[in-house]
């Protein structure tokens, strides 16, 4: 299985170098992962003043939309959680499209994992980013996140975040990754669209600090080759970003 239990002692530790953090848990009955909504939202309340929380959404689950309107309402969340990877469902079914309405109608961003994932019974066929484009056309205010820069399809994810004015991307996930994240931002260079590619940790499988370490030296990958640098321009633009205020949540 796959370990990704944080405590919220060892979540604040590592979130004392962000000025603001997005926490969040993942709910899957297909991989039998479950984080309750409430335990998001009272960690958040301890720190308001730096985390903002995210629910976790399976739209697969008969009470999705109580559960979103709960988490909204009632906890406070500001965000939605949700992956077809992890949940097993396509982006454009039915289910995901009820979801996607209501957080479009609340102005909830959705961060989903667009990416691959090394657990044996996840759906592939369902984790291309460029499967976001028929959800991006029918809900065009609806700000989602694909993860990962989509990885491995990071063309795939340059292509529908330069396509869609909502549509952003992360760098979360690519620390121990140099020449994949190399390739992604090269490609969001040379395409004129690396503003939508925001600042991820992805915790607790790396670290701010970690993370930062990979984009500034993410030039060494290249060294001695003819291969274009990315700019520091752009590394200390990813790092420094507004994301929050891109997402409607500052």
């Amino acid at each position: 299985g796959l370990d990704i239990d944080v405590t919220p002692e060892r979540h604040w530790q590592e979130e004392q170098r962000a000025d603001r953090a997005i926490v969040f848990g993942i709910n899957s009955i297909a991989l039998e992962m479950r984080t309750p909504n409430e335990q998001i939202a009272a960690y958040v309340q301890q720190h308001p003043d730096k985390m903002i929380g995210f629910m976790s959404i399976d739209p697969n689950h008969p009470d999705a939309l109580d559960e979103l309107e709960r988490s909204f309402s009632d906890l406070g969340l500001r965000g939605i959680k949700m992956s077809p990877v992890y949940q097993h469902y396509h982006p454009s079914d039915e289910k995901a499209a009820r979801v996607h309405a209501r957080a479009e109608e609340l102005g909830l961003p959705i961060l989903t994992h667009s990416a691959y994932q090394g657990m044996a019974n996840t759906p592939m066929e369902w984790a291309n980013p460029l499967l976001y484009d028929p959800v991006a056309r029918n809900f065009p205010n609806l700000k989602i996140i694909v993860a990962h820069i989509g990885l491995p399809w990071f063309a795939d994810a340059m292509v529908i975040t330069r396509k869609h004015r909502n549509v952003f991307t992360d760098v979360s996930g690519l620390h121990t990754k140099p020449w994949w994240l190399y390739q992604a931002l090269a490609l969001f260079v040379e395409a004129g669209s690396p503003e939508k590619v925001l600042f991820g940790s992805d915790l607790p499988f790396s670290t701010i600090d970690g993370t930062i370490n990979a984009l500034t030296h993410v030039n060494d990958t290249i060294t001695g080759t003819g291969l274009p640098k990315i700019p520091a321009t752009l590394i200390e633009e990813i790092i420094h970003r507004e994301s929050l205020e891109l997402l409607g949540l500052s």
